[in-house]
């Protein structure tokens, strides 16, 4: 029986209620497949489980629904070991020797300029604890209590039926993280849980939901490689909402400690404590709020319980009303930029119809070619399928994908066919199985943007982001300068998280003090020098041995401080921050430089290229191409920085003047050493020399053409070594700037074939998920903005490196270093772009064809027909 209103009966159904079902349902499966992912079954592995964070505190969160479990972590937490009074060799006294030797031939010199230490690693980070909610079947028996760890095979089952051979799949169960709010959400027939980490209120909630809930609540620190002289203490105590329980944590030989604090809000039922726990019966719901602060000596318990009592104190709701303060500071954020691949087959379903359109833009572009509103000319052919060589552009190393639209002729080829939308609604744990799938670019694009930005505040990302389930996190869950902490923020302006770049500055300005004690103690000098390796404590260089020698790494600050650059360029405003620290980095270069060769050339001695060595000698070396670069740009930048002081801005210029040239080799390929006689040793995963190509605009085909042409002789004799995730993708950062599209999608193809991603979505550092490492997740959209879209303060370049794979898509949002946000929609016959600047300039538009002035005002959109043939 159905009742009616309006004239149409409730149960029934018309054919536009149909369609516009069917549509709802086409677009919530678009917006859930990429912008967020699920799983069929709980998370057996940590690796596995899904990820919230707020930049400060992080969550992983498996999902089970009869033993639940929230690994709470933090940035502050790291584990003495030594390195919390570590400080750096004092060797300024031995540092002209050491110089007379190495110019003087002895190769192995620097392998003395020590203090004889042993290798000290800095404070390890580590996860707080566990929050346990363990739910009593109906004989009473506690569900975490039973090891069903054996019939636990992870997040691949290969059963075939969706649950893994669990059984999940009969209780309706899923589990899913929505990228655009941060929620974490379990449901089953009988459940409800979702779980966010809040950037407004700075609390781990958890609301828990369903039919008479009886739960055991507990905060548990055994956790893997957690040290058994912990000193742990426990609190419990009755409150009128329901019970706040306490966990502290107090590491050995010292009065170092941190505190877990969570208030549990029980609506209905009944509650009594089971120290150090709390038992709930039939209850309707349960919220819970949880922070972990780290201390010295003794933190009060009674105060932090009042500061989380005081967010339910607002009225009704207090889910609710927590999850849209958050909201509105998260989603924002994260949907200022989004990248849709695909064929052409999925305009009619509207993927790409928009194109050109923005949420509150001020024009549209139509899918009519001949109706373009623009604000400039027209440019036609700007894309023929092989790159010209024509106007000092870099002639493309692979002719037969130059600048190429066509579509692959087989999948063999690692081609991306159109993206049906079965492949967008399928879990994680499958969809990393179809590496050719461009659904699967999507959403790793897609997570990549949310993970880095959920675990970047009071810090940019370490090397596990914001998360881990092990005390034992590989080399100490550290933030490696050398490389990987760059490599995992260098999205950040392009892809407008500015929230990144103000954590990476946070960290940067956190620590000068202790990068002016590096300069001074290592190397006498003014100014500052980066550490290679942080805690987030200390920027003191003190990581360093025989094999790698950290400290004579000279080349950090300018590496350290370029997003910054890059950020300023962006909006268009110098940080008068960012202007000191380069004055800094200036000075140390007027007191390092002194040393000069037989042309009268600036010598960088002793000079280290991480973390490599060359063939024929030891590591520390002589003018290594990243201590050059870095030295010439540093100088530079801090001259355009202090334009006001000329005496400073000249003197700065003038000493960058008379640093060396680049080395082409013998086998024509950029120098990893410009110093004569010193051999390149060619297998390494780190590709520290050609960091003049990228990040840094000082060698392109455009400007430089024959030094590009030699970095990319050395990027094509660059080997892979061990197969590093950070290794690929860096590959690729270069590849793009060197418009070779080939290579840019074999690295991807090693990454995205080579087993690097988990359930969660969160990466590995080695093929075969092998050691968690947020390298892989959250370098991945830098490399897919850098093949599609590159930017100087006057110059754009449009798709310069487009791989096969993509031969269609569509990518909303970014930003440009000339102070312009950008539209790029391309498919197989054409492209259309619309620039929305927010300054006035005149910009070199460079496309596969040549280059042409763009003339900008500000406020004005600027629309592009490309077209090939």
């Amino acid at each position: 029986m159905t009742t009616t209103t309006g004239g149409t009966p409730s149960g029934g159904t018309t054919s536009r209620d149909k369609a516009a079902r069917d549509k709802a349902a086409r677009d919530t499966a678009r917006h859930a497949g990429r912008h967020g992912t699920w799983e069929p079954r709980p998370a057996a592995r940590w690796e596995d489980a899904f990820l919230s964070g707020n930049g400060r505190h992080g969550a992983l969160v498996f999902g089970d629904p009869d033993d639940d479990r929230v690994i709470v972590n933090h940035h502050t937490l790291v584990r003495p070991n030594g390195g919390e009074t570590a400080r750096p060799p004092h060797l300024a006294a031995e540092l002209a020797s050491l110089q007379d030797r190495l110019l003087a031939g002895d190769l192995t010199a620097a392998e003395g300029f020590t203090d004889g230490r042993e290798l000290q690693w800095v404070q390890p980070f580590h996860p707080a604890f566990q929050v346990r909610l363990r739910r009593a079947d109906r004989n009473g028996e506690r569900n975490g209590d039973r090891n069903r760890d054996g019939d636990r095979g992870g997040d691949r089952g290969e059963e075939g039926d969706g649950s893994g051979g669990w059984g999940w799949g009969g209780r309706g169960y899923r589990r899913s993280v929505d990228f655009t709010t941060g929620v974490v959400e379990t449901e089953c027939e009988d459940l409800r849980s979702r779980v966010f980490v809040s950037r407004a209120d700075d609390v781990i909630v958890q609301c828990v939901s369903g039919h008479r809930l009886t739960l055991d609540i507990d905060l548990d620190h055994r956790l893997p490689g957690a040290p058994p002289a912990l000193k742990i203490g426990y609190g419990a105590v009755l409150t009128p909402e329901g019970a706040l329980l306490s966990l502290r944590a107090r590491y050995p030989g010292g009065d170092r400690a941190y505190t877990g604090t969570t208030l549990v809000a029980v609506t209905g039922g009944h509650t009594t404590l089971t120290p150090p726990g709390m038992h709930v019966e039939r209850a309707r719901s349960v919220l819970l709020l949880t922070r972990v602060r780290r201390h010295t000596g003794e933190l009060d318990a009674v105060a932090e319980g009042q500061a989380l009592r005081a967010l339910l104190a607002d009225g009704s709701e207090p889910y609710a009303r927590l999850l849209d303060r958050h909201v509105g500071l998260h989603r924002p954020a994260y949907e200022r930029v989004s990248l849709e691949l695909g064929g052409e087959g999925e305009e009619s379903e509207g993927s790409f119809s928009d194109a050109g359109q923005n949420e509150g833009s001020r024009s549209e572009v139509s899918q009519n070619e001949g109706s373009f509103p623009r604000s400039g000319p027209r440019h036609q052919g700007a894309f023929p399928a092989r790159a010209a060589e024509n106007e000092g552009s870099f002639p493309h190393p692979a002719p037969q994908n130059e600048g190429s639209f066509r579509q692959p002729s087989s999948q063999n080829e690692g081609s991306f066919r159109n993206t049906p939308q079965n492949e967008r609604s399928l879990p994680g744990s499958e969809l990393i199985r179809r590496p050719h799938s461009p659904a699967l670019l999507e959403r790793l694009f897609a997570a990549g943007r949310y993970h880095l930005l959920s675990s970047s505040g009071l810090f940019p990302p370490r090397l596990v982001g914001l998360w881990t389930g092990d005390w034992n996190t590989a080399w100490a869950g550290a933030f490696t300068n050398d490389a990987n902490l760059n490599l995992q923020t260098s999205s950040a302006a392009a892809a407008a998280l500015p929230e990144v770049t103000e954590a990476h500055a946070s960290l940067i300005h956190g620590q000068l003090d202790d990068w002016r004690d590096n300069a001074r103690t290592i190397f006498g000098a003014r100014g500052v020098v980066a550490p290679p390796h942080s805690d987030g404590e200390s920027g003191l260089t003190y990581h360093f041995s025989r094999e790698y020698p950290l400290h004579l790494w000279t080349a950090g600050a300018d590496w350290l401080l370029k997003p910054l650059v890059d950020h300023d360029e962006t909006r268009g405003e110098r940080d008068p921050r960012t202007a000191a620290a380069l004055a800094e980095v200036a000075l140390f270069y007027e007191d390092f430089l002194t040393r000069v060769d037989a042309d009268g050339n600036l010598v960088v001695v002793p000079s280290y290229s991480p973390e490599n060595r060359p063939a024929n000698a030891s590591w520390g070396a002589i003018n290594a191409a990243m201590d050059l670069s870095a030295a010439r740009h540093a100088l530079l930048t801090a001259a355009e920085y202090h334009a006001d002081r000329p005496e400073r801005a000249d003197r700065w210029r003038a000493l960058a003047d008379r640093l060396p040239p680049h080395r082409v080799n013998a086998d024509g390929a950029l120098a990893e050493w410009a110093w004569p006689g010193l051999d390149d040793t060619y297998d390494h995963r780190h590709l520290s020399h050609l960091y003049g190509v990228w990040p840094l605009d000082e060698i392109n085909p455009y400007d430089t053409p024959e030094l590009a042409t030699a970095a990319h002789r050395a990027l094509e004799l660059r080997g892979a070594e061990n197969d590093s995730a950070h290794g690929h993708l860096h590959h690729a950062l270069v590849a793009a700037r060197l418009r070779d599209a080939d290579r840019v999608a074999h690295a991807l193809g090693q990454v995205l074939g080579g087993d690097f991603f988990h359930a969660s979505l969160m990466s590995a550092h080695y093929p075969k998920r092998d050691v968690y490492n947020a390298d892989a997740a959250h370098t991945l959209p830098a490399v897919l903005i850098e093949m599609l879209v590159q930017s100087t303060p006057d110059r754009l370049v449009l798709l310069p490196a487009l791989p096969a794979l993509c031969p269609a898509g569509r990518l909303r949002g970014v930003r440009t270093r000339f102070g312009a946000e950008l539209d790029l929609t391309w498919s197989p016959q054409k492209a259309t772009a619309v620039i929305r600047p927010t300054r006035t300039c005149r910009v070199e538009l460079r496309t596969s064809s040549g280059a042409e002035s763009l003339d900008l005002v500000a406020g004005e959109d600027h629309a592009l027909l490309l077209e090939v043939w």
